[in-house]
């Protein structure tokens, strides 16, 4: 199960850093009538987030759930 766990968190992590977009689309943009983007400081700061996410899982939670 923790395996499993480990693999869906990175896959969400690198999704949200190639493609910010599609989280954003995924979340926000079925509520929004028309072409609506988001802007380039919210695909920045979920790009800056998820590295940071994915560091620290892989630094501190990975090393105690796999040892």
């Amino acid at each position: 199960m923790a395996v499993l766990f480990i693999i869906l968190v990175v896959i969400i992590a690198v999704l949200n850093i190639f493609f910010p977009a599609m989280g954003w689309h995924l979340r926000y943009g079925w509520m929004v009538q028309g072409d609506s983007e988001p802007s380039d400081a919210y695909l920045m700061m979920s790009r800056i987030t998820s590295v940071i996410v994915l560091i620290f899982f892989l630094l501190y939670f990975l090393p105690s759930m796999l040892g």
